[in-house]
């Protein structure tokens, strides 16, 4: 930051900042729409998607049957639509209110072989794409 006059301001990048690029998003969440066939299933339960990631998913759950990483362990499946993808396995990273008051609950994938991360990445791009033509 460099003072020009009394009253002037100049912002200049730090090149060589190593928070900068700890706090940069590598992949935005996308919404789900439909909820009934894009779900996790883990330790015999089912679960309705909220939001998906390269990186994770989030989840709606109820308050009375909390989900924790062991539920989650040593593999779930994930169904988008069609498409499902068995042996992820994952753990959850929080367990919060939305926005209304419903609880939600972020899982981070931790393991996910080369093949299934292709085709679910393809499948986030079919998702991408349906949202931007509908919107």
């Amino acid at each position: 930051m460099k003072l020009i006059n009394d009253d002037t301001l100049e912002f200049e990048e730090i090149s060589s900042d190593s928070e900068s690029i700890l706090v940069s998003r590598k992949s935005y969440r996308l919404p789900i729409g439909d909820r009934a066939t894009h779900l996790l299933e883990a330790n015999g339960k089912t679960y309705p998607l909220m939001d998906i990631s390269m990186e994770g998913v989030c989840i709606a759950i109820e308050a009375a049957s909390p989900i924790s990483s062991e539920d989650i362990k040593p593999s779930c499946k994930l169904i988008l639509g069609e498409q499902s993808f068995d042996g992820l396995e994952g753990e959850v990273v929080h367990a919060s209110l939305d926005g209304d008051g419903n609880w939600i609950c972020g899982i981070q994938w931790l393991k996910i072989d080369e093949q299934t991360l292709k085709s679910l990445e393809q499948m986030l791009i079919r998702l991408r794409k349906e949202i931007f033509n509908n919107a």
